[in-house]
């Protein structure tokens, strides 16, 4: 009986620690937070809309972060404002306070309108994505 507070108290000093270090590291390289979805265990798929501040804004990269519940992402699609689709291989379960590399999109000049995410449905519980984005440096197509 002893042991299960010390064992807690470590997992809960991990969990908060695994939070402040990915924290830190999206702090890290210009990203910014452009979307977020609350995922119930019903759905396969999640739209997630692209915010106002950045729905005309190009972006060179983006990845996806898991706050609350664990999930397992297959793919995504990446809608872009002249219609095209950019498909990403995920294929990663993810846990809490977990994020997946960064995807390069391809073609800077053009701007994300929503990415719909491909993904096996929670068995019992919500999860919810927060999808961060590096602006493309458009400087140099402006001639």
């Amino acid at each position: 009986m002893r042991l299960q507070a010390p064992i807690r108290l470590y997992r809960f000093l991990l969990a908060a620690l695994l939070l402040l270090f990915s924290m830190i590291l999206q702090a890290d390289g210009g990203w910014q937070q452009i979307g977020e979805k609350h995922i119930t265990p019903s759905q396969d798929t999640a739209t997630i809309k692209i915010s106002s501040e950045g729905g005309d804004t190009p972006y060179k990269t983006v990845k996806f972060h898991i706050t609350q519940g664990s999930l397992k992402i297959r793919s995504a699609k990446v809608h872009m404002s002249d219609g095209q689709v950019v498909d990403l291989s995920i294929q990663k379960l993810m846990l809490p306070g977990l994020e997946t590399r960064g995807f390069p999109i391809p073609d800077h000049g053009r701007s994300i309108k929503k990415i719909v995410l491909y993904i096996e449905a929670p068995l019992d519980h919500s999860s919810n994505v927060v999808v961060y984005g590096v602006k493309a440096d458009t400087s140099e197509k402006k001639s």
